[in-house]
């Protein structure tokens, strides 16, 4: 963000001359905050009963520089602006700040300066404070934010001192920012300048181990334009040079039910005709095998269509209050299956078996298995049974839930992967396309990195999903993440957990996907700079240990409250990335790095250009030049 004076738009030329005593606005012979007010009335108030004066530094106009002016003489010459901006992210009713210095109290009273007006910067709502002079010195103060209705406080005790205009942002819970620093960050010596761009191969990579996958979900109907198993076959090779590990498949049984859900299926041993049938998957899935790449079906254990073949021929297998089939959730085109009944477990496990046997798949992403209605004991019989039973093949187990959060029944019951919902939906997309403090996504960061490790499973890293993307009204990238989808895609490939891709994001493509109906992807509407991000981490992710699972994160200082820095490290392996969450391009200090030579992976400001790698050698504390909502990565040699 660039430093923005509250009074930059409001410039008036007036060919008047400079006040007899420098600073002395409204001629009274002396050099106060009054002076200062003088201004603001020219400035903002069109009263020009002290316009003679008011041109402070002589360049025959009035503008916020006449306040800087002032300053200059109230502060000795100390160059401190006049505006402190609170962020609104705490939806507050009222913002006061309360500020002190070596013990004594600067505020008038408790609870301190309430806020002068709110201002937009950048999109983004901010309460305005114009300080008194008497907070301004070079040697620092304390400080306080209060909402002064209901008494909630945070402390910013943070010895600080000013040089420009001061941004504060306080997240709910507690992580706060202050800068003074222009948003542009501070010089720590020159500018890391990598060398010449050199080719970098990022095609066909393969995973140094498992725990450096990554998954693709994929709509069979949706992929290609036939929308069957023999044309995204076809398609397959595009996803092994990308670098998929897992293609995950969304539900590709008979649909019915009414509306045609994928997730209403007729029956569990069958494929939906308009797809193929259970040879033509075989023959999808030998392909994936033989391109290097595991296939996971989507598996509904908690329900099927209203006129599934079960219905009538095993009624017993469902729950029925007062002798009626029960609509789970009011979902009024399937019924609730009964896993009270032993019977209906042996069947589902037999329906299990079935697509080992038939179409040779490697494992099963498991729809709403938070549901209260499937024991955790049955997944803990299940989860092992299916690896028994499949001797010398890998079976993945994927549990469409957050179980940290959501589901601790099943902590143990083995699972492989749970998808980190809470900081999808709960973090990143409530910090959403307009959000730009590192500090709060650090927080965000810390504390889902915290909650992953030492599990039994790993967790699903996303930006979307089917569910993401066409439920409750359709939110594409571009809706939900605005400009920091780019960083966020490389936050997500690097923080923690195994990545997914759905249907298209590796190109960019921004659609809604309609899955009850099988909108076909656009595979012209790509984004290049997305597209040879996300080709460019894929390799990252495959080549780099420290990219897998569990390793080692630390943060790392930085002069701009809008950078995220962090390191990734297993071993003698070390991955630094840098994410500029701020709308301009920023100029900051990252100290705290392993100094070295690097190689420079990806750099947003030349990606759209094409995949590439340079040199550099970095320093303990190196400057950085970061585009507007900019990111670089770095692999240390």
């Amino acid at each position: 963000m660039k430093k923005i004076f509250l009074l930059f738009l409001f410039i008036v030329t007036l060919n008047i001359g400079n006040a007899t005593v420098y600073g002395d606005v409204n001629g009274d012979g002396t050099v106060t905050a009054a002076d200062v007010t003088a201004l603001y009335d020219v400035l903002l108030n069109n009263d020009y009963t002290h316009a003679a004066n008011a041109d402070v530094n002589n360049d025959n106009t009035v503008t916020s520089a006449d306040i800087t002016a002032v300053y200059d003489v109230l502060l000795g010459n100390y160059n401190a602006a006049p505006v402190v901006y609170v962020h609104s992210d705490l939806g507050w009713s009222d913002y006061c700040i309360y500020v002190w210095k070596d013990g004594h109290d600067l505020s008038a009273s408790w609870p301190g300066e309430h806020y002068n007006s709110t201002k937009v910067l950048d999109n983004e709502l901010w309460y305005v404070f114009n300080m008194p002079e008497i907070y301004y010195t070079s040697t620092g103060t304390n400080w306080i934010i209060n909402n002064n209705n209901n008494g909630r406080q945070f402390d910013l005790m943070q010895n600080f001192s000013y040089s420009n205009d001061i941004y504060i942002r306080v997240s709910a819970d507690g992580a706060y920012t202050v800068s003074d620093t222009n948003d542009n960050g501070s010089s720590g010596g020159d500018v890391v300048t990598p060398g010449p761009p050199q080719v970098l191969n990022v095609d066909y990579t393969t995973a140094v181990s498992s725990k450096n996958r990554v998954i693709y979900e994929m709509n069979v109907g949706s992929f290609t334009s036939a929308g069957s198993f023999a044309a995204a076959q076809d398609k397959l090779g595009d996803l092994r040079k990308l670098g998929i590990d897992i293609v995950w498949l969304m539900p590709i049984y008979p649909r019915g039910g009414g509306i045609n859900s994928p997730y209403a299926a007729t029956n569990f041993k069958a494929v939906n005709p308009n797809y193929g049938t259970i040879a033509t998957l075989k023959n999808f899935v030998d392909r994936a095998h033989e391109l290097g790449m595991e296939v996971m079906l989507d598996w509904v254990p908690n329900h099927t269509a209203t006129n599934a073949v079960w219905v009538t021929q095993h009624p017993e297998y469902y729950t029925t209050q007062n002798g009626q089939m029960v609509h789970p959730n009011n979902y009024g085109d399937v019924y609730q299956l009964n896993y009270n009944n032993a019977a209906l477990c042996e069947a589902m496990n037999d329906c299990l078996r079935f697509w080992i046997d038939q179409a040779g798949v490697d494992g099963y992403r498991c729809d709403y298995v938070s549901s209260p209605s499937i024991p955790a004991s049955y997944w803990a019989s299940t989860i092992p049974m299916l690896r028994n039973y499949a001797s010398g093949k890998t079976i993945t187990m994927l549990a469409e839930t957050d179980i940290v959060h959501d589901a601790n029944n099943l902590l143990n019951v083995g699972f492989d992967y749970d998808y980190a919902w809470n900081f999808q939906s709960g973090k990143l997309a409530r910090f959403g396309p307009n959000g730009t403090s590192a500090s709060t996504l650090k927080s965000y960061c810390q504390s889902f990195i915290s909650e992953s490790q030492g599990k039994s499973f790993d967790r699903m890293t996303y930006l979307t999903n089917h569910d993401q993307n066409f439920n409750d009204g359709g939110k594409t990238l571009q809706s939900m993440y605005g400009a920091n989808k780019y960083a966020f895609t490389t936050l997500f490939f690097t923080i923690y957990g195994m990545p997914l891709l759905y249907n298209g994001q590796e190109v960019g493509n921004d659609q809604i996907l309609d899955y009850f109906n099988d909108t076909k992807i656009n595979w012209n509407s790509t984004d290049a700079k997305i597209k040879n991000t996300i080709a460019t981490l894929v390799a990252l992710r495959h080549t780099q240990p420290a990219l897998a699972n569990g390793t080692t994160t630390t943060f790392l200082s930085c002069s701009s409250g809008n950078v995220l820095a962090y390191t990734k490290t297993s071993g003698n392996n070390t991955v630094l990335v840098l994410l500029n969450l701020g709308t301009s391009q920023v100029t900051a200090t990252v100290n705290g790095i392993q100094a070295g030579d690097y190689s420079q992976w990806l750099d947003s400001s030349i990606v759209a250009g094409g995949v590439s790698q340079s040199d550099v050698t970095l320093s303990a504390s190196s400057t950085f030049n970061l585009d507007a909502k900019g990111y670089r990565v770095f692999v240390k040699k």
